[in-house]
């Protein structure tokens, strides 16, 4: 089992699952939001693009399942993908489908207002699963970050999706809701925290804030495209572990 397997097992369960509701749409002769749509994601496509994206989602996902799931990880990272995508999906087109603009919605909130965080109907859908899984030996791509609010004082414990780096010392950690998030902040102005990895307790120090080119640099090649299309990531050094 590796790291690399564990997230070929996710990103294909993900892939079927995002293959559904399209497929469903585009066979009942349905329009639906797609990402050949204009704005993309956000308006309707008709239901031969849909049936053509749901078969390109299904192939790909059955592709990077062809070696079968052969390890607790991979069932893991499975289970995580399809969840994660489920609750994606669900927000994303249960708002646009209502009169909204779903994701693009949340992208623009932020820039007005600074937003530091995901909407909340999607945490929620995803908490359970991040907080069963994160820091456990068996899925090293989620981990525990224990830090304190820079102004409350309060002591909080936030799962977050570690990215495989190149040096084995540093930790990286996408940050998909831009350089604000809250946890990130904390951390910075506390100068590290405590990482709950790989079933053990790790000290991290000298947290910086990264622009996505730097972070795709530290990265693994199979992630650096990953975190290089995120608004930006935070990077700790392990201290000790």
């Amino acid at each position: 089992m590796s790291v690399r397997s564990i997230m070929r097992t996710a990103v294909g369960a993900a892939l079927l699952v995002n293959a559904v509701p399209h497929g469903v749409s585009g066979v009942q002769g349905s329009p639906f939001p797609s990402p050949f749509a204009d704005p993309p994601g956000v308006g309707m496509s008709p239901p031969l693009v849909n049936v053509g994206w749901s078969a390109a989602n299904a192939i790909a996902g059955s592709w990077m399942l062809r070696r079968g799931i052969r390890s607790t990880g991979e069932a893991v990272g499975a289970v995580a993908g399809a969840v994660a995508m489920a609750a994606v999906i669900s927000y994303h087109f249960g708002d646009v489908l209502q009169g909204g603009i779903g994701f693009r919605g949340v992208r623009g909130r932020r820039g007005e207002r600074g937003s530091s965080g995901p909407p909340r109907g999607l945490v929620k859908a995803i908490e359970p699963l991040a907080a069963a899984l994160a820091g456990r030996r068996g899925f090293p791509l989620w981990a525990v970050i224990h830090h304190r609010g820079r102004r409350s004082g309060t002591d909080y414990a936030t799962p977050i999706a570690v990215v495989p780096t190149l040096d084995p010392s540093v930790v990286l950690i996408g940050l998909p809701w831009g350089p604000r998030t809250n946890w990130a902040l904390n951390v910075v102005a506390a100068g590290g925290g405590t990482l709950t990895w790989k079933g053990g307790e790790h000290i991290t120090a000298s947290p910086r804030i990264l622009e996505p080119t730097d972070a795709s640099k530290l990265s693994k090649p199979f992630f650096s495209g990953i975190v290089g299309r995120m608004p930006a990531a935070i990077v700790l050094t392990l201290a000790s572990t």
